[in-house]
């Protein structure tokens, strides 16, 4: 056997096609040092961050330099303010960078929401930062805490900043000093003495609006109503939209009441304003300007547009919600649960009347729901309206025993607790992550301690949501029962169907043949035999 002859085949990058170069097997790193002054002392700082991170990234072989980005006097307040922070991440978000190195994270924001902001960014595209003074690599588990420790001390750091903002709003909420945009809120305006007076004409559209959507008319039926008759919106064009006619519905102006400090961001880190349930103070003035409606008017519209809303999350295959008839999408199929729509293919005596049918069987379903005439509707409801006004005592007992279970105690004082406990649970954290810092807990116990502190934390959120929930349904069935009394105080006997009427007391109804089910908003349900 021959002995075997080696040839040296010498290297020819240039020949090489669809190959990766050595250099694209190396971690591209970028390093990132701020100071914030011009001062000879900061000015020799910045110098030495700048050498100092060039040195040490090339000292890696498994590391390529991209550049050390650089904002020299310059504050880290503000991280849009800082040309050198954004051209580092546009470059991250180009694939130029995958790993950056700041010292701490002081030089990277100043601003602990930037600062949160763009470390999600980041890991979100694969790019790591790696806090020298800290030893926190956002990529790794600990990293995963550090954003919740960021989150708690970005709350406390925004409380602080806007103090004495907030204090001087709050000053002039106590004195029920307002401001609104009355130049384009229709109804109300302010004379020469600055008071909030009605402008009359205006305020009948107001009026007008409030009456139609009670008598079932739609947000989009009431503004194409409003184009007919060549009515102004409060921005003076012709054009009338559905959030235009929506946001006069919800505002408690028009019954003279005054909300400050109606909207809130849940935290530092949201963009989007929130209503206020009580998440937050604010100050609620009644009696504070002339009122255009009655508040028991403007309470009736919130409780129909919960009603509303509701149905159309509950929408079935064939219906589409509409208000154009009292019965629109309020009657439902015992035996498939589809709502029943509107026909006139019944006759009595030789004549069409308008009927209801299960959507279902009128596409040709299943579903063998026989069709109901509409006036026996509406006479069924007449006979048990009269039932209960005639019975009203009796009524009112069984009206509150059937609803007592969803009426919940005030629980202001659970959520107190809850917050308290959540405060504790955050200074537990960052008291663990300064262990770690010291290095006096190993990275595997920081990780699992610090994720069940995380769990804790968001489970004490969601039970405080829960709890809120629940007091706002509560309080929508008081209302609701008042309702029904307030009818067996007012009426005497009723002689004919009244749409309106039906639409602020009853829910749905049930069909099933020859029973109708009325389940009544207050949380009852009477059964009345055809």
């Amino acid at each position: 056997m021959s002995e075997p002859v080696v040839k040296v085949i010498k290297a020819n990058p240039f020949g090489a096609k669809n190959l990766p170069s050595f250099d694209e097997h190396l971690l591209k790193v970028a390093a990132y040092a701020r100071v914030s002054t011009d001062s000879e002392e900061q000015e020799d700082s910045f110098e030495r961050q700048v050498d100092y991170y060039t040195r040490f990234i090339q000292s890696n072989p498994n590391w390529k330099l991209v550049k050390v980005y650089s904002d020299p006097g310059i504050s880290g307040t503000r991280a849009d303010k800082r040309p050198g922070f954004q051209e580092m991440i546009r470059d991250c978000k180009s694939g130029k960078i995958n790993r950056i190195l700041v010292k701490s994270l002081a030089r990277f924001a100043r601003n602990t929401v930037d600062c949160l902001n763009y470390i999600r960014l980041l890991k979100e595209i694969g790019v790591s930062v790696y806090f020298e003074a800290q030893n926190i690599d956002t990529m790794t588990p600990g990293g995963d805490i550090l954003l919740t420790i960021l989150a708690a001390t970005a709350e406390e750091e925004s409380r602080t900043i806007s103090k004495n903002v907030k204090w001087a709003y709050q000053k002039k909420f106590q004195k029920g000093d307002f401001t609104f945009d009355y130049k384009h809120f229709l109804g109300l305006t302010r004379d020469e003495n600055h008071n909030v007076v009605i402008v009359e004409e205006e305020a009948q559209i107001i009026r007008r609006i409030y009456r139609e959507y009670l008598a079932g008319k739609s947000l989009n039926d009431i503004a194409r109503g409003l184009e007919r008759d060549e009515i102004k919106s409060p921005w003076g064009k012709d054009k009338w939209y559905y959030g235009t006619v929506k946001s006069i519905l919800q505002n408690e102006k028009y019954y003279g009441a005054v909300w400050m400090g109606k909207t809130f961001k849940p935290d530092v880190l949201s963009k989007k304003r929130y209503k206020n349930e009580g998440q937050v103070e604010s100050y609620f003035v009644e009696n504070a300007i002339p009122p255009i409606i009655d508040k028991e008017t403007f309470d009736m519209v919130q409780l129909e547009m919960k009603s509303r809303e509701s149905k159309r999350k509950n929408i079935d295959t064939f219906v589409r919600y509409c208000s154009r008839y009292p019965f629109s999408k309020m009657l439902v199929c015992g035996h498939c649960g589809n709502y029943m729509v509107r026909c006139n293919n019944m006759r009595e005596k030789g004549k069409r009347i308008p009927s209801w049918w299960c959507s279902d069987r009128r596409h040709g379903g299943d579903c063998r729901q026989s069709g109901i005439a509409e006036y026996r509707i509406e006479n069924a409801f007449v006979q048990l309206l009269n039932a209960i006004i005639e019975n009203g005592k009796d009524i009112r007992a069984i009206v509150r025993l059937e609803t007592s279970s969803v009426l919940l105690a005030n629980s202001n004082n659970r959520v107190q607790e809850i917050d308290k406990e959540i405060n504790k649970l955050q200074d537990q954290m960052m008291g663990l992550h300064k262990k770690r810092i010291e290095g006096a807990i190993e990275d595997v116990e920081y990780s699992l301690k610090g994720g069940k502190l995380a769990n804790e934390i968001d489970n004490l959120k969601k039970e405080r949501d829960t709890i809120n929930d629940a007091c706002v349904s509560s309080a929508l069935a008081t209302k609701r029962i008042e309702e029904v009394c307030k009818v067996i105080d007012d009426y005497d006997f009723l002689d004919m169907f009244d749409g309106e009427l039906f639409k602020k007391l009853i829910d749905y109804v049930t069909v099933n043949n020859t029973k109708l089910i009325f389940h009544f908003k207050a949380g009852f349900d009477k059964i009345v035999e055809l």
